[in-house]
């Protein structure tokens, strides 16, 4: 029998579905035993693929480029900072004695002045009231003294005497008075009354904390500048912060610090604003935007900035086909793009294929458009 009958009868006694898998299974077969027998399937096209790799890693790669210009730019530096009320104090007891009144709730807005916490006089009020009798007493005494001396009636020593003892006596008073007063403690400036230490009946001696008041006005916005960014600002430059709340405040930076925070390298700026309805309260989550001065800065888009190995961000540009890194500060933020400052007044930036670039690597660039100091972009030049 010949090996078509065979087939045919192979076929007959075989479904049509598995006749089909045979026929497949048959020339899949034939294929692989063709490529192990020749040895020119897998031989053959490794030595391409090697010299394609070898070619690609040792010729120029090709990365699309722009030249660009700085220009002046009114940046905003941009922090992360709070609010803090510049004046805020922990009053606290100066005599001992039992508390007696507390008229300043917490939470209620004080005028400078205000009583805040009363405490137990004592017999102070009746020390004043005896000072102030041997105050008269001291005073009728010296005034006849000097009468008697312009008579010649009374020696120069005891006119000082009296004089001395009228002093004594005035020195009382004042000293009866200030520990009268200081059963009365009243808040040093207009504010609110934070807290409150200490109860009706409380006993507090010298140093006891009654309450604590945050004073209304001035209110700061406070952030902290990076070492890139201390150029940029200075005292007297207007500002905007957006408290968490949802407030706006405007307002002028009055400080700002010549010496770094040794631990975080950066710089405390401090921004006061307006609080006189109370408005604004201490410890608020802001972000604080300062007008800084006019620099020299090109708008690029984010996509292009790179990073090196130490972590410094910056751009690859192209010097005499080579490509090279420059680190770079951002400046400022827009919806076109940032705005970056440390490049050459002109530069060409690679914009297309700089991730595959690093610094000192051979590059053939192509131009992306022509000169342009906004960064917009222009109409690719024909590649060569």
């Amino acid at each position: 029998m010949s090996i078509a009958d065979r087939l045919r009868a192979t076929r007959d006694r075989l479904n049509k579905p598995a006749y089909i898998a045979l026929i497949i299974l048959a020339a899949a077969s034939a294929w692989v035993l063709s490529g192990v027998l020749s040895g020119t399937h897998v031989e053959e096209k490794a030595p391409a693929i090697a010299a394609a790799n070898a070619a690609g890693q040792k010729g120029p790669v090709s990365v699309r480029v722009r030249t660009m210009r700085n220009e002046d730019h009114v940046a905003d530096v941009v922090l992360r900072g709070r609010t803090e009320a510049e004046r805020k104090v922990q009053l606290k007891a100066e005599m001992a004695a039992r508390v007696t009144g507390l008229p300043a709730q917490k939470g209620q807005l004080v005028k400078a002045g205000d009583p805040i916490c009363e405490l137990d006089i004592g017999a102070r009020q009746a020390q004043l009231d005896q000072a102030n009798a041997q105050l008269k007493q001291a005073e009728l005494e010296y005034a006849a003294a000097t009468e008697l001396a312009s008579r010649g009636n009374k020696a120069k020593t005891q006119v000082a005497a009296a004089k001395a003892a009228l002093e004594a006596a005035q020195a009382n008073v004042r000293l009866m008075q200030t520990n009268l007063g200081y059963a009365t403690i009243r808040a040093p400036f207009d504010g609110v009354v934070g807290q409150r230490y200490v109860a009706i009946g409380d006993y507090v001696t010298p140093g006891t904390p009654c309450a604590f008041i945050v004073g209304a006005e001035p209110f700061l916005v406070v952030g902290a500048v990076s070492e890139g960014q201390i150029a940029a600002v200075s005292t007297g430059s207007e500002g905007t912060a957006t408290l968490v709340t949802g407030e706006t405040v405007n307002g002028t930076v009055t400080f700002l610090a010549n010496a770094a925070d040794e631990k975080t390298r950066t710089f405390r700026i401090e921004m006061t604003v307006p609080n006189a309805d109370f408005a604004l309260h201490d410890g608020v989550t802001a972000d604080l935007r300062v007008k800084s001065r006019t620099v020299q800065a090109m708008r690029v888009s984010p996509a292009i900035l790179s990073l090196n190995d130490e972590g410094k961000i910056g751009v690859k540009i192209v010097e005499t086909n080579v490509a090279r890194f420059v680190p770079v500060t951002l400046i400022d933020d827009s919806p076109d793009g940032v705005w970056i400052a440390g490049l050459p007044n002109e530069a060409t930036i690679i914009t297309v294929g700089h991730d595959y670039v690093k610094d000192g690597d051979p590059v053939a660039p192509v131009a992306e458009g022509p000169v342009t100091a906004a960064g917009d972009t222009a109409e690719p030049a024909q590649a060569n």
